[in-house]
């Protein structure tokens, strides 16, 4: 477990702090979020009910017949029109087509036996659809004199040109080539019509539209050969659209109504796409409304909040506000107004026992293209989330710089070295975590992929071990100092020597207890380029094969056990932990696992000398990493997480004490300088951050200095500070307030977000105040009646 790692480089974050990084990404999800009002969805609602209004009044039925007699007078003009372009002089449409069959005919037509005769070749001869893949076959025609299709049976079919259609092919290439192209197109336009035959004539047989050629290109493809559409085979289904008969009615004596049959070729197409045209005119209705509505009231709101009174001030105006696209406001409304312009038309529908002929397909359309627009912001805002929740970790868990003052002031009223454990208690704690991890793989044992799970949990615990080491020493402010994995004989002789039945291991026990692995330790790059968390570990982050919760509880009662001879002392801490923690999230109405790879923040501060550093550098511990890049200052980033201990640095506390534990570092948030201290301290917290800190500290309260050394005094003088701390943080509350005000747009953003954090989390610790303080009393009357 000792080999070096190759530590990817996981971003470029070396110009920027935590802090920015977290307000950057919480910008990006405000961009991709809805800010719409009550106001936005009155409109939207009020535009998709007049839009459906409209639609069921005027727009009526989806009727293919009426429109397929509108698109076949429209191709019956077009024919009209390019034949006497060509020199037709007769002005009927029978005439018109057998020109152009004169002017332009291809060799393929001569193995219409072979594609199935008159009613069927134009589907099955692929050189008559009006696809590029028409046309390929149609030049492959003219330099192989054979033509392809399919046969009756739906099945690839080669046939060879006939002799008295090769006059069709051309010479020499430059004639096959026009042949193969001008002469083919000029020929589908004859037979868009129906033959000279049958045109005018009911309509005839035309060419398929290019929607039924693709499909019926495709199911000539092995990969479609078996696929069957209810008890039809894809082919003959196909057939059926083609000839009209698939959704065509029968007289009661099973004969066919010919005036039920609406052929699908190209004019049945183009008579789709008349009606859908049709019913697209409500459905833009609906869209320009929103739009319309959207921008002329973010214009007025902009002009109202950028106070502009002339054409000069229209230069402050910022258009990205305005712009009716490309914003996740509108997106929302459109999703809206068309949801409920769906929900009208599809409402009528039902009532009134149409239902398909009814619905209005385009509006359908719309409201699917406005879900999945909903959806996409939807993915990339969880996407981005879990980004923030990284780094809100790594925050929380990483030893920052902190005003000095704050803990001087702190050490005046408590003795906080009780709190306090020295370099070897440090590295005590973080060996008694790595055996825990140690033993958790030595119990690995899972069904299926042991042998690949139990690797990755090895190389989980050799990088977080090496990133433990990259900054131990300025961790404990002591550049001497050397963090050492011991063998099991070692840690014992180490454990001994620093008098076990102390407070402080028990404090080591508690925050061993809620270090659980295998949490990320790295970001990546996805296909797209975008910055995701890593997936290394991902494997490890299920019940089944991350940490056993109580085979970990187990590990740390035999380890308590074998120094004080207690029975079950952690599994006791572990139960105490979990009361409070549900106590404390039920009142907040708050959901938060008791203990989770993401949840054993202590808040990790490196004090050290100077004020809160702008870069990552210096931000995390000192001067060790000022010189760090890449894939190292990665590394020192993450060095300490999960490592359940506060530097002590600026406390000034006795006995060679190095860090903090148990929750402590909470009782210093907001106490430096007003609002510095509560940006400074509260800024790295959010509700959820603040009760499991406030959680760890009332148990250290109770357990600890409580029901094992009954030292009332000094738990009543936690239970002070904290107090003093939610005051604190309400009177830095108050001036951030007021610098909120004055502050520039940027600059107004962040502070509102660290105003409301700051609100969170002290309401949060008024509620664990009540909790602490509750425990404190019965233990004192319990000991004042004994």
């Amino acid at each position: 477990m000792e080999k070096d790692l190759d530590i990817k480089v996981i971003s470029d974050i070396k110009d920027n702090s935590l802090d920015q990084t977290i307000f950057d990404l919480e910008s990006q999800i405000k961009m991709l979020s809805s800010q719409a009002d009550n106001l936005d969805y009155l409109v939207s609602i009020a535009s998709g009910l007049l839009c459906g209004m409209l639609d069921i009044l005027f727009i009526g039925d989806f009727n293919l017949s009426e429109s397929r007699k509108i698109a076949d007078d429209k191709v019956n003009d077009f024919v009209k029109c390019v034949s006497k372009k060509m020199g037709c002089k007769d002005d009927d449409i029978k005439s018109c087509v057998t020109f152009l069959e004169k002017q332009a005919p291809i060799p393929s037509d001569g193995n219409t036996p072979d594609f199935g005769g008159g009613l069927q070749h134009h589907l099955r001869d692929f050189a008559h659809h009006p696809t590029i893949v028409g046309l390929l076959f149609s030049l492959l025609t003219q330099f192989t004199e054979k033509s392809y299709g399919t046969d009756t049976q739906g099945k690839f079919l080669i046939a060879s040109v006939p002799e008295k259609s090769k006059i069709f092919i051309g010479k020499d290439i430059p004639d096959k080539l026009i042949k193969g192209t001008i002469t083919w197109f000029f020929h589908l336009i004859s037979d868009i019509a129906g033959s000279s035959n049958t045109a005018g004539l009911g309509g005839g047989t035309g060419i398929p539209g290019p929607i039924l050629s693709i499909a019926k290109e495709m199911s000539a493809l092995p990969f479609f050969k078996n696929v069957n559409v209810k008890d039809d085979s894809l082919s003959l289904f196909l057939s059926k659209l083609f000839n009209g008969t698939l959704f065509a009615k029968y007289d009661e004596n099973g004969k066919l109504i010919k005036e039920s049959i609406v052929k699908m070729d190209f004019r049945g197409e183009l008579g789709i796409g008349i009606e859908l045209l049709k019913q697209s005119l409500p459905v833009i209705a609906n869209e320009c409304i929103v739009r319309s509505f959207y921008m002329i009231r973010r214009f007025a709101m902009e002009i109202k909040s950028k106070n502009i009174t002339s054409i000069s001030d229209f230069s402050k105006m910022e258009w990205n506000n305005v712009k009716p696209y490309d914003n996740p406001t509108l997106t929302r409304m459109l999703t809206i107004a068309t949801g409920v312009f769906t929900t009208v038309d599809i409402t009528e529908a039902i009532v009134t026992q149409k239902y398909f002929i009814e619905i209005n397909y385009a509006g359908v359309g719309r409201f699917a293209v406005a879900i999945g627009s909903e959806t996409l912001n939807y993915l990339e805002k969880r996407n981005i989330n879990k980004i923030k929740l990284m780094y809100k970790n790594i925050r929380a868990n990483t030893y920052r710089e902190i005003d000095n003052n704050m803990y001087e002031r702190v050490a005046d009223k408590m003795e906080f070295n009780k709190f306090g454990l020295t370099i070897e208690q440090t590295e005590i704690l973080y060996n008694i975590q790595a055996n825990k991890t140690w033993n958790d793989i030595q119990k690995t044992n899972t069904l299926i992929g042991k042998e690949t799970i139990v690797d990755l949990k090895k190389k989980w615990l050799n990088e977080w071990k090496k990133f433990i080491e990259i900054g131990f020493a300025d961790f404990v402010n002591n550049k001497n100092a050397k963090l050492h994995w011991y063998n099991e004989q070692e840690l014992k002789k180490k454990i001994k020597q620093n008098d076990p039945s102390k407070v402080w291991f028990r404090l080591v026990m508690l925050e061993a207890m809620l270090f659980e692995p295998y949490f990320p330790l790295k970001t990546e790059k996805d296909s797209k380029g975008k910055e995701v968390i890593s997936k290394e570990y991902n494997l490890l982050q299920n019940p089944i094969t991350n940490m056993s919760k109580s085979e970990s509880i187990a590990c740390l009662d035999k380890i308590y056990f074998e120094y004080n001879n207690v029975n079950e002392y952690v599994s006791r801490l572990n139960k105490s932990y979990d009361k409070v923690t549900k106590e404390l999230n039920e009142v907040n109405k708050t959901i938060i696992k008791t203990i989770s790879a993401t949840a054993i923040s202590t808040i990790v501060i490196v004090a050290t000398a100077g004020v809160f550093a702008p870069t990552i550098a210096t931000f995390l511990v000192g001067s060790q990493f000022a010189g760090l890049s890449g894939a190292s200052l990665t590394s020192a980033c993450l060095a300490y997480l999960g490592g359940g201990a506060v530097a002590a640095g600026g406390f000034g506390m006795a006995g060679g004490t190095a860090v903090i534990v148990g929750g402590s570092a909470l009782l210093g948030a907001g106490i430096s300088a007003g609002v510095s201290g509560t940006l400074g301290m509260m800024g790295l917290m959010d509700k959820k951050e603040t009760i499991r800190q406030s959680a760890k500290l009332i148990v250290s309260t109770r357990e600890i200095f409580l029901n094992d050394e009954h030292d009332i005094e000094y738990s009543n003088t936690v239970y002070e500070q904290y107090v003093e701390q939610i005051k604190n943080i309400e009177n830095g509350l108050v001036e951030l307030k007021l610098k909120a005000d004055v502050a520039s747009k940027e600059d107004k953003t962040r502070l509102k977000q660290e105003i409301k954090n700051a609100e969170e989390s002290v309401k949060a610790m008024k509620v664990a105040r009540k909790c602490m303080l509750k425990y404190n009393s019965s233990f004192e009357i319990g000991m004042n009646n004994k």
